[in-house]
């Protein structure tokens, strides 16, 4: 039922002109933005045709999230949500997280991560999947840093990437390649691994992969100080569809980010906000639709968590 109420929502806005002529139908699409995530993803892509929902809301100083839900160019319909997170804001930061906030491998789910970080002294406030993983034993595939220890330093095959904060608070995104002379210099205090590059010094990179899929990727601004985390839901034609790995760049690019990777996605794909100031056991909201058994969170790796101090 509720995707027969979207279907007719999104048919009632588009106008439709009859030939009688010719007897042909013409489709006429207008983008409408509401928000300045939404004017700055109209503007800098070619991606939006109709916008249903465009919603931005402050999760807490110096976080800003948005959910849009549109009609693409290609006639699909799509959910994307977005986090800003203002770096050189007092006291936000961006943490690797781990199941149980253990220095070892495992899985848990994204919310169950952020119970064993949030705390008075640091309060989970966001946070997204990181890092593709065995999901046999919970290994991450790319390298793994929390709180300036080492836990993983090897890639696995395939193009790789990774996300980190350094200790001096900047946030920069860079290759398997860039690591060892990254890592040499002791900078990184936080990181998550990821795989393909999608935006490199303001360029879109192109990409073979055709896939759309349920998405998580994270871009940065040039000066270190703006993180843009996007997730994309899919596998859900009347909902939402997915996008391709240059789709998620040109989005990336249009927010602010100067270079950006991708995470893991899938059934992964978890973008979680907290409702409430206090420590409830339900303080933590799935926002997206995770594919997994229509909605059910999955168990990950690692992740980021959004923290103030």
């Amino acid at each position: 039922m509720k995707n027969i109420c979207w279907m007719m929502i999104a048919l009632s806005f588009v106008v439709v002109q009859y030939g009688c002529d010719k007897n042909e139908y013409h489709f006429e699409y207008k983008a409408e933005p509401k928000t300045e995530f939404g004017k700055k993803l109209v503007e800098g892509t070619d991606l939006f045709a109709q916008i249903f929902t465009d919603t931005l809301y402050k999760v807490t100083d110096g976080i800003v999230a948005s959910e849009i839900e549109y009609l693409s160019q290609k006639g699909l319909a799509m959910k994307i949500f977005i986090f800003e997170v203002d770096l050189s804001h007092p006291n936000i930061d961006i943490v690797a997280s781990s199941p149980n906030d253990a220095n070892t491998f495992g899985m848990q789910r994204m919310t169950v991560q952020a119970t064993h970080v949030d705390s008075e002294a640091k309060r989970v406030w966001a946070g997204v999947n990181g890092d593709f993983y065995n999901m046999d034993n919970g290994t991450p595939r790319g390298v793994f840093y929390k709180q300036g220890v080492a836990l993983r330093t090897t890639f696995d095959s395939g193009e790789r990437s990774f996300f980190a904060i350094g200790h001096d608070g900047n946030a920069f995104v860079a290759t398997r390649d860039e690591y060892p002379s990254i890592a040499a210099t002791g900078v990184i205090k936080e990181a998550v691994g990821g795989s393909v590059t999608l935006v490199r010094d303001g360029a879109v990179l192109t990409h073979m992969d055709t896939t759309v899929e349920p998405r998580t990727c994270i871009g940065v601004s040039a000066d270190g100080q703006k993180v843009f985390i996007l997730a994309v839901d899919g596998r859900n034609f009347w909902y939402s569809n997915g996008m391709l790995f240059e789709e998620l760049g040109h989005c990336l690019k249009a927010l602010g980010a100067e270079n950006g990777i991708n995470l893991d996605g899938g059934g992964s794909t978890t973008f979680f906000i907290r409702n409430t100031p206090d420590f409830s056991a339900d303080r933590f909201e799935i926002r997206n639709w995770p594919t997994d058994n229509g909605g059910q969170e999955r168990s990950v790796a690692n992740g980021l968590l959004i923290t103030s101090e």
